[in-house]
C-alpha cells in the first residue's frame, strides 16, 4: 500500500519542478521566458503535442528558430518529446509538449522540504483541473452567446419578411387617423420600438457557466473522498 502512495506522489512530482534560488537551472529558464518566441511556443504546447513544423506553421516562426528554441527548452527540462513518427519521406517527426505543470522557485532552506510536501503537489494538481474547468466554462458561455445572437438575427429576419413596411405607409396612416388616435399610436409604436434588454438571456448564460463550475467542483470533492476511503480501507 505504501508503494502505491509513493508512486502516486512521484507521478505528481514529475509535473512540478521545485528549484532553489541557488540552482543554476534558473538562468536557462530565465533566458527561455525572456524570449517572445519561446513563450509563444510554450503557450501552444501547454495542452497539445506538436511537431516542429506544426509549431512553425501555427506561430509564424521560422522552422530553424523553432528547432533552436525547442532544443533550449529540452536542455532546461521545460519541454519533452512525447512521440516519434514518420513523415511521407520516412523521416523522423518528433512531437513536443510541455513537460512541467509548474516551476516553483524557493529559497534553499525551503526548497528541500517543499519537494517532499505531498499537499503542495496535490494543490497544483487541483489548480490545473480548475484551470481546465475554467476554459470549459468560458467556452460554454461563448457558445450560449452565439446561440442567442443567432436566435435574435433569425427573429429579426422573420419579422422583416412577414411584415414588409412601405416608406409611405406611416404618413398615409397618420393622415387617415384622427389627431388623438394618431398621438396614441405614436406613443405605442415608440414603446414597441424601444429595445428590450435581454436580462433573462444574460442570467441564463451566467447560470449555465456557474453550473459547469459547480459540477466540476462536486466531481473533484467526490473523487477525493472516494480516494481517501480507498486508502483507509487498504491501510486497515
Amino acid at each position: 500500500m505504501k508503494d502505491e502512495i509513493e508512486d502516486n506522489s512521484i507521478g505528481i512530482a514529475d509535473r512540478v519542478e521545485i528549484l532553489s534560488t541557488e540552482d543554476q537551472k534558473i538562468k536557462a529558464i530565465g533566458e527561455i521566458l525572456s524570449s517572445d518566441s519561446s513563450r509563444e511556443i510554450l503557450k501552444i504546447l501547454f495542452n497539445d503535442s506538436l511537431t516542429a513544423n506544426q509549431i512553425a506553421q501555427k506561430t509564424d516562426i521560422s522552422l530553424p528558430l523553432v528547432i533552436y528554441h525547442l532544443k533550449k527548452m529540452q536542455e532546461a527540462g521545460v519541454v519533452k518529446i512525447t512521440n516519434i513518427g514518420k513523415n511521407t519521406k520516412e523521416r523522423d517527426m518528433k512531437f513536443y509538449t510541455v513537460d512541467k505543470l509548474a516551476i516553483v522557485i524557493l529559497p534553499l532552506k525551503m526548497s528541500e522540504p517543499a519537494k517532499k510536501s505531498k499537499s503542495l503537489f496535490n494543490s497544483f494538481t487541483r489548480i490545473h483541473r480548475l484551470a481546465t474547468l475554467g476554459g470549459v466554462s468560458i467556452a460554454a458561455w461563448f457558445s450560449s452567446q452565439l446561440i442567442q445572437k443567432g436566435r435574435e438575427v433569425s427573429i429579426n429576419e422573420n419579422m422583416i419578411a412577414t411584415n414588409p413596411i412601405s416608406p409611405d405607409t406611416p404618413e398615409m396612416a397618420m393622415k387617415s387617423m384622427p389627431v388623438q388616435e394618431a398621438g396614441d399610436s405614436m406613443v405605442q409604436s415608440t414603446q414597441i420600438m424601444q429595445p428590450i434588454e435581454p436580462l433573462s438571456q444574460l442570467l441564463w448564460s451566467v447560470v449555465a457557466v456557474l453550473s459547469v463550475i459547480v459540477a466540476g467542483l462536486v466531481i473533484e470533492v467526490v473523487i477525493s473522498r472516494k480516494y481517501s476511503k480507498y486508502l483507509k480501507t487498504k491501510i486497515e
